[in-house]
């Protein structure tokens, strides 16, 4: 039986000891789980969420994501807050 897609990611960026752009991880994650076309492009909306609100992955920057307990708070916080305030800054343009 296949795993769930979120313990496969969970798997693959412990092999890969770094972060991966969301892309690259979803491409593995469809590897492993041998999934057609079709259901790539029928899973990868719920796969990033999944990843966004599962407490054990942290989105860096340029999209890449990694395993939360790599990262010093610090970093994270960092990484989180950047996004916000391009964000805002995007919303102040419009």
């Amino acid at each position: 039986m296949k795993q769930p897609m979120i313990d496969v990611a969970y798997e693959v960026l412990k092999e890969t000891n770094g972060d991966l752009v969301f892309i690259d991880l979803f491409n593995a994650v469809c590897e492993r789980n041998e999934l057609t076309e079709s259901q790539k492009e029928d899973r990868i909306a719920q796969f990033y969420t999944d990843l966004s609100l599962d407490g054990r992955f942290v989105c860096m920057d340029n999209n890449s994501w990694d395993i939360k307990s790599r990262h010093r708070y610090e970093e994270v916080r960092k990484a989180n807050l950047s996004d916000i305030l391009i964000d805002d800054e995007m919303m102040m343009e419009e």
